[in-house]
């Protein structure tokens, strides 16, 4: 969506991600990958749920997740190096049983988790978290569709093996382009291209179209401003053997040091965004009434 030229869309889209890392209740995390924060809403009555969205592979076999969520007293009154005035960064671990959705799709590699309390408790203690919850209405729209090039340009944040700004809580950014149509189906899987660098620890990125400081309208015309939409997930690269023979591969979450055997052609698989509407059916039934939990 287009933003003013006074809203700066990259700060924004980088605040969408956070750090997961997974493994047993008591033992040392044993994964890593990324996580983005995405909001579901009850069609008929004002309930809505925080859902963090990442990679099945990422918490395979894990019991408990753990991530960090920034908050201040005021997440616009930054200081000299901007960050918030104040700013604390708050461990959350979270117990995946109960709280996690797989997608229904064996084949789609996608999650969610329920972060809901956390985040509420966050926000009902007065504080405001420096995250930016994006909805579906960050998917293209109808009109964006129809115009979409092969040829996008993107930004994908995440924390290619594990790597991340410790100090500020800040996650990596990359930009490339769409190296295949954005909605097109890669070998008839709901898969795209991106012609960027994935590693361990990139699972789960979401992958934006980026326009700046000028962006196509509907009618094809240029305006002044930036506009960011919600294009996928990244979920895999495609690599090659010595031998020049090429591999689909998930893209590896476990920390520990993996041998190089293979070499990466700089081709990350994505799957693609609209694949997330499908966790508002499954949070909320269409014609399901929501009933609240007992208190």
């Amino acid at each position: 969506m287009p933003t003013p030229a006074a809203t700066r869309t990259e700060d924004a889209l980088v605040l969408t991600t956070v750090r997961i890392s997974a493994g047993l209740t008591s033992a040392e995390p044993t994964s890593v990958g990324t996580g983005f924060l995405y909001r579901v809403a009850h069609s008929t009555t004002n309930i809505a749920k925080c859902l963090l969205i990442t990679n099945k592979h990422v918490v395979h076999g894990a019991e408990v997740v753990h991530f960090l969520i920034s908050h201040a007293t005021s997440v616009t009154d930054l200081n000299k190096q901007h960050q918030p005035v104040g700013r604390q960064d708050q461990l959350f671990t979270m117990p995946l049983a109960g709280n996690l959705y797989h997608h229904r799709d064996q084949n789609v590699d996608l999650c969610a988790i329920d972060v809901t309390i956390p985040i509420g408790n966050l926000l009902g203690a007065g504080k405001q978290i420096r995250s930016m919850i994006i909805d579906a209405s960050w998917l293209p729209s109808e009109i964006d569709r129809k115009n979409m090039r092969t040829m996008e340009p993107v930004m994908v944040i995440g924390y290619p093996v594990g790597l991340f700004d410790s100090h500020n809580n800040m996650p990596i950014v990359r930009k490339g382009t769409t190296a295949t149509h954005p909605l097109a189906h890669y070998k008839n899987r709901r898969d795209f291209l991106v012609d960027v660098a994935a590693y361990a620890g990139s699972s789960g990125s979401p992958v934006f179209s980026f326009e700046s400081p000028f962006y196509r309208q509907d009618d094809g015309t240029l305006a002044p401003g930036s506009k960011g939409q919600f294009l996928g997930v990244v979920w895999g690269v495609i690599e090659t053997t010595s031998q020049g023979t090429l591999h689909v591969v998930e893209i590896p979450s476990a920390l520990t040091q993996i041998p190089l055997t293979k070499t990466s052609l700089n081709l990350a698989i994505a799957l693609h965004g609209d694949l997330i509407r499908d966790f508002d059916e499954q949070v909320f039934p269409v014609g399901a009434p929501f009933i609240p939990l007992a208190t």
